[in-house]
């Protein structure tokens, strides 16, 4: 269902112009997701874990100034819920939280004066393809718990990056906040926990390498006269 999504767009990039500044690239990067919300019941919290995500990316610039991109992503998102003692001094138990997803982010660039820096903002849709909680019983064991969440998430997301330009190519080096838009609505850990009011957060650090086709003295950086 996702690629019907994509589909479209892939299209749309094609039929533009062909003077049009369009750039095409691939990205990846580090990823950080944790739950933001109403806490869990009991002792303990829910923590970010380090995931990774990689993409394509489609640029459209409509001027010097500004841009839109499309980034069609797979990414691994982690968490975990960490269990106290009865003094909340020690961790005694963990589930790791993973999520495998498919996602499709849409964003709006600004690009500074001299061309170098860009600050973004938009929404992507998630499809999640898994969400699965581990928990170790020993060194040698663990149980794992397939959770029945919906499959379709929206978020909103801002940012800001820079380019390094490597002659026609250039580099992207880009930081993303993404606010979940829906609740989560499951339960995560067994002390009857709802979560009524529980969404994914989660922070990326990507790094891209990029070609602009036709002129591609857009993307040079220009100095003040």
């Amino acid at each position: 269902m996702i690629l019907h999504r994509i589909i479209p767009l892939l299209i749309l990039f094609t039929s533009l112009p062909l003077n049009a500044q369009v750039a095409l690239g691939v990205n990846t990067g580090i990823t950080r997701m944790k739950f933001s919300g109403d806490p869990p019941d009991g002792i303990g919290y829910f923590a970010p874990r380090a995931g990774f995500s990689s993409a394509l990316r489609f640029d459209y610039r409509l001027n010097d100034a500004f841009a839109l991109s499309i980034q069609p992503a797979y990414s691994l998102l982690r968490s975990k819920y960490s269990v106290l003692n009865d003094s909340a001094t020690k961790v005694v138990d963990s589930t790791y939280f993973s999520v495998p997803s498919l996602s499709l982010p849409v964003s709006a660039i600004v690009w500074s004066e001299n061309g170098r820096f860009y600050v973004l903002a938009g929404f992507e849709i998630t499809y999640v393809l898994n969400f699965t909680g581990e928990t170790p019983i020993s060194a040698l064991q663990s149980t794992e718990n397939i959770y029945d969440v919906d499959k379709f998430y929206v978020y909103a997301h801002f940012g800001a990056g820079f380019i390094i330009p490597l002659g026609k190519p250039y580099l992207s080096f880009e930081v993303r906040y993404s606010q979940g838009l829906k609740d989560l609505n499951v339960t995560l850990v067994h002390q009857g926990s709802y979560l009524p009011r529980t969404k994914l957060t989660c922070f990326n650090v990507l790094v891209g390498l990029n070609v602009p086709l036709g002129n591609p003295d857009i993307y040079k950086l220009r100095k003040h006269r």
